[in-house]
C-alpha cells in the first residue's frame, strides 16, 4: 500500500513538473522583447551583404533577390505599434546605413534601399509603414520607387499629408515629391498642397548607398 501511494506521489509529481516547464517557456515566448536595435542592426548587416554581391553582367541576382527579400521580410514583420515606436525611438541615422523616414506625427514612416537588382527592372526599394487602427499596416507606395530623403507634413482639410521628396538615384538630386495620407485605414495618395501653407520638418537622412 505504501509503495503504491510513493508511486503515485511520484506521477502526480512528475505531472506538475511538466505543466510548470511547459507553462513558463510559454511566457518566455509571450514576453520576449522586441529588439529595435537588433532590427536595424541586421538590416545593415543584410544592406552591406548586398552591396558587397557583384551584379555585373546580371551575374548573382538569385543572391540579390534572396538579401532584399529577407530585408523587406524583416520589415513588414513590425505589426505592432509598440515595435513601430521602437524603431523610431531608437534609429540614428549617423549611426544606421538604412534609410528610415518618420514623419513629425510619428504614425508614419517609410524604408529605402538601392537593390542592386536593375537587370531585373527593380534599382530602388521602399516599403512604408503607418499607424491604422491599432496596428501597424505596410505599403510599397504607389509609382515608381525613389531614394527618399526628406519627409515633410502638412495639414490639408483636416487631414496630415505627408509630403516625400526623393530621387530616382543617389547621385541625383531630389526632383521629385509625393504625397501620401492615412485615409479610412489605408495609406493613399494625395494632392500636394500650394506652398503657401505651412509645413513642419521632422527627419532628414541620405541614404549612404
Amino acid at each position: 500500500m505504501r509503495l503504491k501511494t510513493i508511486i503515485f506521489l511520484f506521477i502526480g509529481f512528475g505531472f506538475l513538473l511538466l505543466h510548470f516547464t511547459s507553462c513558463n517557456t510559454s511566457n518566455n515566448t509571450e514576453v520576449k522583447q522586441f529588439d529595435a536595435k537588433g532590427t536595424f542592426a541586421e538590416l545593415d548587416h543584410l544592406l552591406i551583404q548586398l552591396h558587397q554581391i557583384d551584379v555585373s553582367d546580371c551575374t548573382n541576382l538569385d543572391e540579390a533577390v534572396s538579401i532584399n527579400e529577407k530585408m523587406r521580410g524583416i520589415i513588414e514583420d513590425v505589426r505592432s505599434q509598440k515595435e513601430f515606436d521602437g524603431l523610431v525611438n531608437v534609429f540614428d541615422a549617423d549611426k544606421y546605413k538604412i534609410s528610415f523616414l518618420v514623419s513629425q506625427d510619428k504614425q508614419f514612416g517609410v524604408f529605402s534601399w538601392t537593390t542592386k537588382m536593375d537587370c531585373l527592372g527593380h534599382h530602388i526599394k521602399n516599403i512604408a509603414l503607418y499607424k491604422s487602427n491599432n496596428e501597424i499596416k505596410t505599403s510599397s507606395l504607389y509609382g515608381n520607387p525613389l531614394v527618399y530623403i526628406k519627409i515633410t507634413t502638412v495639414e490639408l482639410n483636416n487631414k496630415s499629408v505627408y509630403l516625400l521628396s526623393g530621387k530616382e538615384s543617389v547621385d541625383k538630386k531630389p526632383s521629385v515629391t509625393k504625397g501620401y495620407t492615412i485615409s479610412n485605414g489605408d495609406l493613399v495618395e494625395s494632392q500636394i498642397p500650394l506652398p503657401k501653407q505651412s509645413s513642419k520638418e521632422y527627419a532628414d537622412s541620405i541614404t549612404r548607398y
